[in-house]
């Protein structure tokens, strides 16, 4: 990704092209995602070039498809989605590539509809880090649930799946898997219900940004912290909080920012000086082409110095 970077900054240094607009659909509203706005602007901002960008209420495939038709329809010159669901938007994507607009996917993916680049993270691997992560705090031994926020987005299929691969061989056993469709209000009542269904429960993954914060909450509330441990995903002020508490154990810190940026950078590129000419500059996994945003695993022994990191890259979180 480094490698890509400097190319890709050194590539746009003075090679505005005015007129372009390129357009980015999120999944829902949530600070996560405006910190994936920010990254869209501010890449905007440098290169001189119109974006917009779009999210539903909540997890809505309906609404991004009918937002990724719009683009279509208005002509832009470039479109990253983060589809809820792979399959749906196959049809639209190519309809989008026959007509000659690039389009690419970031955070979640989807890789048989002919999008040319994914990037985010590794969700598989970041899933098995959770994992492992979740075997050392509970010593191989103890009772699970997992929440997020769709059973169709890649990204949590992936997470969900990298995170059992990594228990896999121990005592640790997932007990249900809860599916609150983007809603943070139903994601706490579910996180209540599984305290109360399972009160010998140890702990919680969450597979959103908003299921580690929903599952403090409820943990707190039934006067179950440090009993009840919690892993989950994204650093948000929210969770961060509850990870300076000691509610949160530990999170994947992913890079939405980045996602934001590097999305519009590409789409750019791919306008400027072609599309095969972009992908020549990116890296290839499997013969795909994936820019691996990476994470960073945060947890109370190391959240200062995290917040320290993220002041320097510019990009400060406040709470």
């Amino acid at each position: 990704m480094k490698r890509f970077l400097t190319l890709g900054l050194l590539l746009v240094i003075g090679l505005t092209i005015f007129g372009l607009t390129v357009g980015v659909i999120g999944k829902s509203v949530h600070p996560y995602w405006s910190q994936v706005e920010q990254g869209v602007k501010a890449a905007g901002k440098a290169l001189g070039i119109e974006t917009r960008f779009f999210v539903p209420q909540k997890e809505d495939i309906n609404a991004q498809l009918q937002m990724l038709e719009s683009f279509i329809a208005q002509g832009f010159d470039g479109i990253a989605i983060a589809p809820s669901d792979p399959n749906a938007v196959i049809p639209a994507i190519k309809k989008a590539l026959e007509l000659g607009i690039p389009v690419i996917t970031l955070d979640t993916d989807s890789p048989k509809s002919g999008r040319y680049v994914y990037i985010g993270t590794d969700n598989y691997q970041a899933g098995y880090i959770a994992g492992t992560i979740m075997k050392k705090i509970l010593n191989g031994k103890g009772k699970v649930v997992i929440g997020t926020g769709s059973l169709t987005a890649m990204n949590s299929l992936q997470r969900i799946q990298g995170f059992k691969d990594a228990i896999k061989g121990t005592e640790i056993k997932v007990l249900d898997i809860l599916n609150d469709e983007e809603d943070g209000a139903r994601a706490l009542s579910l996180a209540e219900s599984a305290l109360n269904a399972h009160p010998d429960l140890d702990a919680f993954f969450g597979v959103y940004a908003y299921n580690g914060p929903s599952q403090a909450l409820a943990v707190k509330n039934a006067g179950k912290v440090g009993k009840v441990k919690i892993v989950c995903f994204d650093t948000t002020p929210d969770i961060l909080q509850y990870v300076k508490e000691g509610v949160i154990n530990a999170t994947m810190g992913q890079r939405p920012y980045m996602m934001g940026y590097l999305s519009v950078v590409v789409l750019y590129l791919m306008n400027k000086i072609g599309v095969t000419n972009t992908l020549m500059m990116l890296p290839k996994v499997n013969g795909d082409y994936i820019i691996d945003t990476g994470v960073d695993v945060v947890t109370p022994d190391n959240l200062d110095e995290y917040l320290k990191m993220m002041e320097k890259l510019g990009i400060p979180i406040k709470f």
